[in-house]
């Protein structure tokens, strides 16, 4: 759980991010880039969305409380003080469609 700045900087609202920053580098930076997650899906998913159903395998590990959509082209870059506490994990499954909505987000492949 982290400590989400909306986009426009008026206000932040505590929820469920993924830490897509490599694990061996975190306690070398101050800063995690997260990867916003949203309970509420859009009408439309997008290339750079993955929507977790709570009956996916990988669901059960991530300690989320619903079905929940992962946002690729929503990263921010935030201090490590604003997270609040962990929830879960991702699986390697998971891991590596997140990492392929990444790439999409990033421009890294062509569509």
């Amino acid at each position: 759980m982290i400590r989400y700045p909306f986009t426009d900087l008026t206000a932040s609202k505590v929820r469920p991010a993924l830490v897509v920053t490599p694990d061996d580098l975190i306690p070398l930076l101050d800063d995690l880039l997260c990867l916003f997650i949203s309970s509420s899906p859009p009408d439309e998913l997008l290339p750079t969305d993955l929507f977790l159903e709570r009956s996916a395998p990988s669901y059960q590990q991530t300690g989320l409380k619903t079905s929940s959509v992962f946002r690729a082209h929503k990263l921010a870059l935030l201090h490590k003080r604003l997270v609040l506490r962990v929830l879960g994990e991702a699986d390697k499954a998971l891991l590596e469609t997140v990492n392929s909505r990444l790439r999409i987000a990033l421009g890294l492949v062509s569509r």
